[in-house]
Order: C-alpha cells, then sequence, then structure tokens
C-alpha cells in the first residue's frame, strides 16, 4: 500500500471529528436530522479549516442509507454517517458517480458550466442526491457565473450544490444570495496542539508541549499546515526537538533570537547588531526571525497591560515567569513603538527586499527608542512653571511689563546704545513681539539693544516735541529745523521723503521738498495738505509746498521704528536666536521640539 500523508491519514470522516467548527457541523447535523436540507451552500473561510472535508462529509450523510447509532437499549437516527456503507466507502474513496468535484481554477469556462447544466437534470446513479462540490468557487469568470445563476436558485430535487472558497469578496451577491453561507475560521492554538497531540500518540513521534507549541505557532490557525509542518519535521527523526523543528522551518536558533530580543529591550546596539549577523551566516530566514520578534513583544505588550491576558499568549507555558518579569520593566507605550517598528520593517523587506540592511535599521531605532514622557508627568512641568510665572508676577498670556529691553541680534561691529526717537502723542509706536521675562535678571544673547520708549517717555516727548512750545520761526531757516519738522511727520510720509535731503524755500510762501521717486505719485493732495499745515504751525503764516522728485536717493530707507540690525537679520540668524533663548529653550526640551520658521 502507497504512503499516505498525516493531512491525509487523519482527515476528518465524521462531523464529531472537524477541529475547531463546531458552529457549522452543529448546524448542517440540525439540518440532517430536521431533513431541512439546502439545495445551495456556500463554505468560505481561509485554507486548511476544512471547508472540502465538511462537503465530503455532508456528501455522506446525506446518501448515507444507516445513520442509525445503536445504544444499549436502542438505537437511535443520528446525523453522523456510517463510513461502512457502500455509499459512505465510494465517496470517501473518490469513487461515487453521483458525488462530483469541481476545480474552478482550472475549469472556470462557460462551457463547463453548460455541461453542468445539461448534467443536473441526469437522475443520480445510485445515491439519492447528486451533489456538486465546486472547489475555489470564485475563480470562476463572470460568464460562468451567469450562466450557473438559474440552475443554482432552482435545481432539481435530486442536486445539492456545495461552493468552497477561500476569497467571499469575489464571490458574486447574485451567488452568495442564493446559497446557505457557513463561515470557517482560523483554528485556536489549544485545538491545534490537541489535534498534534493525538497524531503525535498514534504515530509513535515523540514531541513535548512545547515543540508541538512552536508548529502550531508556524500554521497561523491552520490545521492542515500543522499536520503537513509535523510530518516534515518528523520525517528524518522521530525524537522532535526544539532544535531540530527549528533548524528544519529555517527559524531563528533559540539562544540567537533571546540574544537578539534581549539586546532590543537593553538597547544594546552593539549586541543586536553582532547577534543579527550570526543569524544570517546561519542562513536563518529573517522574515520568519521578524515574525517571531513581533509575537515575543505581541505576548509581552500584552502581560505588561495585565497579568490575566497570559491565557492569550502564545509563547510556551514554561516561558510565562520569565515573560512577566520582563514585562515589569517595560511600559506599554514602548512595547507598542517595537511592534509598530518591526511591522514597518516587515512591510518593507517584502516591498524592496534586503532583508538584512532593513533589519540593522530597525534595530538602530529600537536603540534610539525612549520611554514617551507620561501626560501627567507633562502637566506636573508646565504646573512648575505656571507657579515660576506668578511667583515673579509675569503672566504667560499678557504682555511684558515696561521698560523690557529687546536686544537685536550681533553682528561683526559693535554700534552704541539706539533709543527710539520721540514720537507725538497722536503716533502709536510699534507692537514689539517679546517673550516674558524675569525683570530681577537681565539676559542678553547679544551685545546690542534697544530701548522701548514707556508711556511716560512718550507723553514727555510729546510735549516737548509740541507746536506750541516755541514763537513762530523764519521760513528762511526750514532747512535747519527740517529734521524736527519731518519727525513729527505721519510715519508713511517720512519713509517717502529724503533721508538727509534739505527743501528748499522758493519766493516768499512755497517750499520745495525732495522726494524719492518711488514714492513721489504715492503723496495724495491730502499728505501735501498735512504737511503744509505742520509747517504753517511752525512759521506762523501761510505756506505752500512742492514735492520735488530727487535723483540721488539714499543708500537705505529703513523704518525709524525698527532698528537697521532688525532689518538686516537673516532667518537662519533668528532660527538660532530663539533656540539659545533661555525660556523658549525649557519649552523645547520639556516637549523635545526644535525651532522649524521663525516670524
Amino acid at each position: 500500500m502507497s504512503y499516505e500523508v498525516l493531512a491525509q491519514k487523519w482527515r476528518p470522516q465524521n462531523f464529531s471529528d472537524v477541529v475547531g467548527q463546531e458552529h457549522i457541523t452543529t448546524t448542517l447535523k440540525n439540518q440532517i436530522l430536521s431533513e431541512r436540507i439546502g439545495h445551495a451552500y456556500l463554505f468560505w473561510g481561509p485554507r486548511g479549516t476544512g471547508k472540502t472535508t465538511v462537503a465530503r462529509i455532508l456528501a455522506k450523510a446525506v446518501n448515507c442509507p444507516n445513520r442509525i447509532q445503536e445504544t444499549e437499549f436502542d438505537s437511535t437516527k443520528t446525523a453522523e454517517p456510517c463510513n461502512q456503507c457502500e455509499f459512505c466507502s465510494e465517496i470517501s474513496q473518490d469513487r461515487s458517480f453521483d458525488v462530483i468535484e469541481m476545480d474552478a481554477a482550472s475549469n472556470r469556462g462557460i462551457d463547463t458550466i453548460r455541461d453542468l447544466r445539461e448534467n443536473v437534470k441526469l437522475s443520480p446513479a445510485i445515491c439519492p442526491y447528486k451533489i456538486y462540490i465546486i472547489d475555489e468557487a470564485h475563480m470562476l469568470s463572470p460568464e460562468a457565473f451567469n450562466a450557473l445563476l438559474k440552475t443554482l436558485e432552482e435545481p432539481p430535487p435530486h442536486v445539492i450544490f456545495i461552493m468552497a472558497t477561500t476569497e467571499h469578496a469575489k464571490i458574486p451577491k447574485t451567488i452568495s444570495s442564493r446559497c446557505q453561507d457557513f463561515d470557517f475560521r482560523y483554528l485556536e492554538d489549544e485545538k491545534i496542539i490537541e489535534r498534534l497531540q493525538l497524531i503525535v500518540e498514534k504515530e509513535d513521534i515523540s514531541a513535548d508541549i512545547d515543540v508541538l507549541t512552536l508548529i502550531t505557532r508556524q500554521s497561523e490557525g491552520c490545521l492542515r499546515d500543522a499536520e503537513n509542518l509535523l510530518e516534515l519535521v518528523s520525517s528524518a527523526d522521530k525524537n522532535l526537538t526544539i532544535e531540530a523543528v527549528e533548524q528544519t522551518i529555517g527559524l531563528a536558533s533559540s539562544s540567537l533570537l533571546q540574544e537578539l530580543r534581549e539586546a532590543i529591550t537593553e538597547r544594546d546596539l552593539t549586541k543586536g547588531l553582532k547577534t543579527l549577523n550570526n543569524l544570517t551566516k546561519q542562513g536563518t530566514d529573517l522574515s520568519q526571525c521578524l515574525n517571531q520578534l513581533i509575537g515575543y513583544f505581541r505576548d509581552l505588550r500584552l502581560l505588561a497591560i495585565d497579568n490575566s491576558l497570559s491565557e492569550q499568549i502564545q509563547s510556551p507555558k514554561s516561558d510565562l515567569p520569565r515573560l512577566k518579569q520582563q514585562a515589569e520593566q517595560m511600559s506599554v507605550g514602548r512595547l507598542s513603538r517595537i511592534i509598530k517598528i518591526l511591522m514597518h520593517t516587515n512591510q518593507d523587506i517584502k516591498q524592496s527586499g534586503y532583508p538584512q540592511l532593513q533589519l540593522e535599521t530597525a534595530l538602530i531605532q529600537l536603540n534610539s527608542l525612549e520611554e514617551g514622557i507620561p501626560l501627567e508627568e507633562i502637566i506636573s512641568k508646565l504646573s512648575a512653571l505656571e507657579q515660576k510665572f506668578d511667583s515673579a508676577g509675569l503672566s504667560a498670556t499678557t504682555q511684558p511689563p515696561p521698560q523690557q529691553h529687546i536686544f537685536a541680534p550681533s553682528t561683526n561691529q559693535p554700534d552704541p546704545q539706539v533709543t527710539s526717537p520721540s514720537l507725538p502723542s497722536s503716533t502709536k509706536p510699534d507692537t514689539f513681539d517679546a517673550t516674558p521675562f524675569d525683570p530681577a535678571k537681565e539676559v542678553s544673547s547679544t551685545s546690542h539693544k534697544e530701548q522701548i520708549p514707556t508711556p511716560s517717555d512718550l507723553d514727555a516727548n510729546a510735549s516737548n516735541t509740541s507746536p506750541v512750545s516755541h514763537g513762530p520761526r523764519d521760513l528762511a531757516d526750514l532747512p535747519s529745523f527740517w529734521p524736527e519738522v519731518k519727525s513729527k511727520l505721519p510715519a508713511k510720509l517720512r519713509h517717502g521723503l529724503l533721508e538727509g535731503g534739505s527743501p528748499t524755500v522758493n519766493g516768499t510762501n512755497m517750499v520745495e521738498i525732495p522726494c524719492s521717486p518711488s514714492s513721489l505719485f504715492l503723496v495724495t493732495d491730502e499728505d501735501k495738505k498735512i504737511i503744509a499745515e505742520f509747517l504753517t504751525q511752525e512759521v506762523g503764516e501761510p505756506v505752500k509746498i512742492e514735492l520735488v522728485a530727487s535723483d540721488t536717493v539714499s543708500e537705505s530707507v529703513v523704518s525709524e521704528d525698527v532698528p537697521e540690525e532688525t532689518e538686516r537679520k537673516t532667518p537662519l540668524m533668528r532660527k538660532i536666536e530663539a533656540q539659545d533663548d533661555p525660556q523658549l529653550k525649557t519649552a523645547l526640551d520639556l516637549f523635545e521640539a526644535t525651532v522649524v520658521e521663525t516670524q
């Protein structure tokens, strides 16, 4: 007799043997006992979870004439096939003419479905029902699905359709709405381990619970994959060990993997890179290694959240004490960031390749990953800063107190102290953007400073420059007192008149005032009237003015309210100055922030 693989040898033959799909087998057994069998079924779910197996058991159960369970005193009707009659034997051996299995991946055209429509009209050969099992049904073409619609909705009474698929979303709604949907799910690890324990006992294979747990974790909830892995690792030696399983499957060795985990948790970058290099030399599949790391830190995060979640971890139960001790030393936030980086690395490896380089980059990121600052600690630090402001009589939301010093950026040549010019009482000083400071301390980042005029200073200056503080002046002496008159003009007029240019008196009351060519056409008649009124107040008689363009313009016409050093300050200089500011530096260090832009 030819050798039969474990997945085929241990394939369930009854509903009671099906592992982990009780929600489906119970419903089907109730339908069989009540004789309310549907005409079309759709089995969908992950690979290796029993879709085709349950379809065959259902085909046997509806056709078996001996579904009788004998008890000590009586016999009762059951939904399980007997697996001894001619019908059950032929279906189990795939020799029945009335149970037709189709592979939709290789028979997906409309011609196949047309033949099927003609064949369903024929009565079964020997069985009560003719069963059509269509595997990988989502591979059928749209034309084939359309051809199947009418037959699927109203098949002959002796026909049952069972479609199996792993891609439920690809099944047209017109098809799924005509079927009874059964959702096959991933199996729990405990159920797979129980099934593997039964197999190793019957097959005389030596394997402890840790070995079976390792095999189960690699199967990802699919029993068929677990059985195939068990057969693979036991083909050379039936005395299974962790090392033998890891070497056969291509997993990282336990010792090196443990060293890599410790390097990540201890932020030992050198140790991590050396361990990764050793894993590469051993020919370890780094993608598998990465999956093992993600599973390990996932278990740690569950235990860090609550020890009561220990039932959900995937690591062997023998490692539970060590995992709990490790979880106490790490926060949930850091473990979450580690898992996120590892998952992004796994995605990058799939897209770009270079697994060793990608893992080295991930180790560097994990090594520099610090613990996050809890929100409570941030709030307490902000409260401490607020108390310091309150104790100094300052408020972070109010304007700075008077007589605050604002320092201009340093240049190559130091300049003497510059005081803002006196302004009339009707002119408001420009607003300066200043950070609150401690008045008891004068902190200077440069050697230049500008004294901000206080309201009292402005009032004093306004009273000193009032037009009524002196008698009428001679218009012929206008060049001598022109700077004083000019300082009283509105800002937009001062900016347009030439720096250093003197007006000339033509005739008795006509004054020609030089003006920059770019501003000549911006001065309106109303502006000229204002200038004339200022001059009339000074000389005590009506004055007419005329603005003339000047051929020479001063090299730099800048605002009198803003120092020249501030105009020459580059964005980089402002950024460096902001980063060096003591009070701003406290906030930057607190939030681990940097200055991006200054205005």
